[in-house]
């Protein structure tokens, strides 16, 4: 017994040392749970007979100075640490900066966005183009006859390659080596890899024997060769199926390879009998100095020749792939644009009242230098949910007409603008115009009967005491809608962490 009360005791004055790094009104209830603790510890260690018991309680309550300072800093200095910290100017930005790195996560590093921006990976992009019709039903536009593929194969200078591909966007049962995989195809002629001036990872595009041969020749891309295969070097020549029909991979293409979409992942080598009776897409790669608007005439002039057709209210188009693959960013920069002449009128009209008259220059740059970043994060956030998680409108449609897919990425692309950049004016007004951290202690003050007679609104404080926002209840001519007060230097002792601590106790 008396051995049990020298180590307990000992323990206790631990403790006790121990507890005065803990808050004053939580120090009673910690000491008991630690005792409690402790005096279990002690009765298991006497049942099991153990000698060190004694040594092993007193390094234990050693740890019992690191718990009251987790303590100290979890419950009371981290709180008030992370309220300051979520009203600092640098928090928005680093939450948003957070939001923009899991997006980058959940997408694979933005690969749509990356498709659009970056280079296209074909060789000589300049000189590929798109071949298709206007003026005809929309479910036709972007298609024409097979028959005059092979018509401007035979017959047409003006392009150096053409080849025709067709394309659903529906995933096809890929089974390799018993493997299965379900990924998006699309069937190809053997030239087109020629007209886009690629080169194979593994393997061979085509080869003469292809045709005679029963199976079909598939290429893989890289993305599905590495996900679903795990980069397997022996894939060559294994033998496959697709859709239930015997294949063969003949070959991996290369990282940054996509056609006619980045979800494609296998492409299915076709003959000209398969394309004979369908309408396909079609690409060409035009000579060096031929211009769009020359080839145009000269392949709607070989088909007029060969066949007849009269192209009344209707014409060939050539679409420069480059353009093509931009077209989605031109409509996303052009409503931006709109959004952004809205803003700057609101801003114009000093109705917001988001910056004090005759500020210094150091100050004013400050204020707008973060109002542009957090804009710009929002933005970016904004551009790449919409252009990695929203239909892709396809840049080599699948013979039909992609209106709808277009619009509804458009539209939401410009309504979260205005929601986006509206949220960052409000938060912008929301904030001290000297140190930028957001306003505290809102007050009601007024009543809404006697708006005639005063001024009925809400008044925001900043929590360092630089001034005070009055934010009208009732937007009318005769009062702006937020108004800035600038307080002296008197005032900062009201506010300072010291004056807080003596109200708190």
């Amino acid at each position: 017994m008396k051995g049990r009360l020298t180590t307990l005791g000992q323990c206790q004055m631990i403790l006790c040392v121990a507890s005065w790094i803990v808050p004053r009104r939580a120090r009673a209830e910690w000491r008991k749970e630690w005792e409690a603790e402790l005096a279990f510890a002690w009765q298991i260690s006497q049942a099991k007979g153990e000698s060190s018991a004694a040594t092993r309680l007193r390094w234990r309550c050693c740890g019992a100075f690191l718990d009251a300072a987790w303590y100290r800093c979890t419950r009371e200095d981290l709180r008030s640490t992370s309220k300051h910290w979520s009203q600092m100017p640098t928090f928005v930005l680093s939450v948003l900066f957070g939001v923009l790195l899991l997006l980058a996560g959940a997408s694979g590093d933005f690969p749509r966005l990356r498709s659009i921006l970056l280079r296209p990976p074909y060789g000589d992009p300049q000189h590929i183009v798109t071949v298709s019709r206007t003026g005809v039903t929309s479910s036709a536009e972007w298609v024409v006859p097979y028959f005059w593929v092979d018509i401007w194969r035979r017959h047409e200078p003006a392009v150096e390659g053409v080849a025709a591909y067709s394309w659903r966007p529906r995933a096809a049962a890929l089974m390799i080596s018993g493997r299965p995989a379900g990924v998006a195809s699309v069937r190809v002629e053997d030239g087109l890899f020629q007209v886009f001036g690629v080169r194979p990872l593994l393997g061979r595009t085509s080869r003469p024997s292809d045709a005679q041969d029963y199976r079909i020749g598939l290429l893989l891309s890289y993305e599905t060769w590495r996900r679903n295969f795990f980069c397997d070097p022996n894939i060559l020549e294994k033998r496959a199926t697709i859709d239930g029909q015997e294949a063969m991979i003949i070959g991996v293409l290369p990282e940054r390879f996509w056609f006619p979409s980045a979800d494609v992942g296998v492409w299915r080598l076709a003959d000209k009998r398969s394309f004979s009776r369908e309408v396909v897409g079609v690409v060409a790669r035009l000579r060096p100095q031929v211009s769009e608007r020359w080839a145009e005439g000269a392949l709607q002039r070989d088909v007029s020749n060969m066949t007849g057709e009269a192209f009344w209210g209707s014409s060939l188009q050539v679409w420069p792939v480059q353009e093509r693959i931009r077209q989605p960013l031109i409509s996303y920069t052009v409503a931006l644009c709109i959004t952004l002449l809205v803003m700057i009128a609101v801003i114009w009209s000093g109705r917001l009242n988001l910056y004090p008259r005759y500020a210094g220059a150091v100050r004013a740059c400050r204020w707008w230098t973060f109002f542009a970043i957090k804009s710009f994060l929002l933005l970016s956030i904004l551009l790449a949910a919409v252009v990695e998680f929203t239909p892709e409108p396809y840049v080599f449609p699948p013979g039909k007409t992609t209106f709808v897919l277009e619009s509804v990425s458009l539209w939401i692309f410009s309504v979260g603008c205005l929601f986006t950049l509206w949220w960052s004016l409000v938060d912008q007004q929301s904030r001290c115009r000297v140190c930028l951290r957001r306003l505290v202690l809102p007050a009601h003050i007024g009543g809404s009967g006697c708006l005639l007679l005063g001024w009925v609104g809400t008044e925001l404080a900043c929590p360092e005491g630089h001034g005070l926002l009055h934010v009208s209840e009732t937007d009318v001519c005769w009062l702006d809608p937020a108004q800035w007060t600038q307080l002296d230097e008197s005032w900062e002792s009201l506010f300072s962490e010291k004056a807080n601590d003596e109200v708190l106790g």
